[in-house]
């Protein structure tokens, strides 16, 4: 028979709801024998489901009905019909199927979840794009405003009042730096500088700013763990995630009084972990994390799926970046995040990153400022990141040629080659990238210092340049301080006193 090979369930009652009838293979779901329930009422057998009573005394009633009901953790769908009295036409009982779809509901669901993290990841990348295009962009203005406006205050007299007006200046641009940085870090082309780092040590050298940016009602715990493995991190980076974290976590507190707690630690994830992790496309293995835990109003389910989304805020005056960016940085450095909260219960955000086996490194000394001879070649689209960067050089000490595109800068440094002391080129162009630029460049010359300039972090701009010989790369924007940081590993020390 089909009920014997079929998870389903053949079911009778009569007029007053007595099972006379239980066959089919389903039953053995629900820890039945064919006929054991046989004599019971169906109204107390399933008292605790009130839907089989409802639908049974329907069709007692006179109706066909369909309806679904979960039984012993099994989801089926059921039809029933009542059943007449072939003399009289009177209703003499019901009869049923019931189908076990548990296998089939659970395949829906995946495939919507999968659906819904496939969207996701789409409006991810879409707004990623748009964001690393502006702040791309923008980063050429601000490398026009901030290294004219620093190369000007360095050529001034100590004396000079233009100082002041240079410092508004330069202080605004970096401020515009910062935001395109955060735009940089949501579309996971944020700059960069990979080195190995204890993230307990940088919770450490940070938490007196830390304190200093959150109200004096919100008290910051620290919970460290010691001899944690190294992350290959950029610093500035981690350091943006942990105060956008701990600040969020603040205003999630706003007036009332409450606790901010960061911890460290390492943890092992394997692949059911890392599905319940946000950005979860990472490998299993070792990984090292920073939790940050408040106790302020927690998000529902509503706002947590919004929290990452660049632009959206819970927040009167808040411009909605500072999580958006914590996830880019998070997703260039190929870790994830997991996120705990619900309303009330306050918010906890636990941020992975891969573990490595180099040891933590110091960070490295400010350059002194620069002072060198020769050629430089500018080639750059931008006419404000050349005026910026012709300047910059001739404070520094360098003639400078210059040119507007990728093609007119390989022509010119094959006329000037044996003059042309350092190549500044920047990686994105009309005509001829900096990609081909930079090969024939290598044609006419192959030990030309050639420092990259890009808007997007220094992973993104040069992983097509490995082992080809970059003397350096700056990200934009830069001011004369990271120019001469980058002349004087190109070219080594400077020639002369600074002037």
């Amino acid at each position: 028979m089909v009920v014997d090979n079929v998870p389903i369930i053949l079911w009778a009652v009569d007029a007053q709801g007595v099972l006379t009838l239980t066959e089919g293979k389903g039953l053995a779901k629900l820890g039945l024998r064919p006929g054991q329930s046989i004599g019971q009422s169906i109204f107390d057998l399933y008292a605790g489901v009130p839907e089989v009573a409802r639908n049974v005394r329907a069709s007692l009633a006179g109706q066909e009905v369909s309806y679904t009901t979960t039984l012993g953790g099994r989801v089926f769908e059921s039809l029933c019909a009542p059943l007449r009295d072939e003399a009289t036409g009177a209703i003499s009982g019901v009869l049923g199927f019931s189908f076990d779809v548990t296998d089939r509901d659970r395949a829906e669901k995946e495939r919507e979840n999968l659906h819904a993290q496939l969207l996701q990841v789409q409006k991810l990348e879409s707004l990623g794009l748009l964001a690393g295009g502006i702040a791309h962009d923008f980063n050429n203005i601000l490398t026009a405003i901030l290294g004219g406006a620093a190369t000007a205050r360095l050529s001034l007299p100590p004396e000079s009042p233009a100082h002041a007006d240079l410092e508004i200046v330069i202080s605004a641009a970096q401020r515009a730096a910062d935001l395109t940085r955060q735009m940089l870090a949501y579309s996971g082309k944020g700059h960069f500088e990979i080195r190995p780092i204890d993230v307990s040590r940088l919770v450490k050298e940070i938490a007196n700013l830390l304190e200093t940016t959150i109200s004096k009602k919100v008290q910051m715990r620290l919970e460290l763990a010691t001899n944690l493995p190294a992350v290959e991190a950029d610093v500035a980076q981690v350091q943006q995630v942990l105060m956008n974290l701990v600040i969020n976590g603040a205003e999630a507190i706003g007036d009332q009084r409450g606790t901010v707690l960061v911890t460290t630690g390492v943890q092992d994830i394997d692949e059911l972990y890392a599905q319940s992790l946000f950005a979860s496309e990472i490998r299993t293995g070792r990984y090292v994390f920073i939790e940050v835990h408040d106790t302020g109003s927690g998000m529902d389910e509503e706002t947590k799926a919004k929290i990452f989304d660049p632009f959206f805020t819970t927040k009167f005056t808040g411009r909605g970046l500072g999580l958006a960016a914590v996830l880019g940085i998070v997703r260039g450095h190929g870790g994830a995040i997991k996120v705990y909260s619900s309303p009330g219960r306050g918010s906890t955000f636990k941020v992975f990153f891969p573990a490595s086996s180099q040891p933590p490194t110091e960070l490295a000394k400010p350059t002194p400022r620069y002072r060198g001879t020769g050629l430089a070649l500018v080639i750059d689209d931008d006419p404000g990141v050349r005026g910026a960067s012709r300047r910059m050089f001739q404070f520094f000490g360098f003639q400078v040629i210059e040119a507007e595109n990728g093609r007119l800068g390989a022509e010119l440094f094959a006329r000037r080659a044996a003059d042309i002391t350092v190549v500044l080129l920047d990686m994105t162009m009309p005509e001829m990238g900096g990609e081909e630029t930079f090969r024939e460049i290598r044609r006419v010359r192959d030990d030309v210092p050639v420092i990259l300039t890009s808007g997007y972090n220094e992973i993104e701009a040069t992983r097509r340049f490995t082992s080809k010989g970059l003397a350096g790369f700056l990200q934009k924007p830069f001011a004369p301080d990271d120019l001469a940081a980058k002349l004087a590993l190109a070219l080594g020390p400077s020639k002369d006193a600074a002037p």
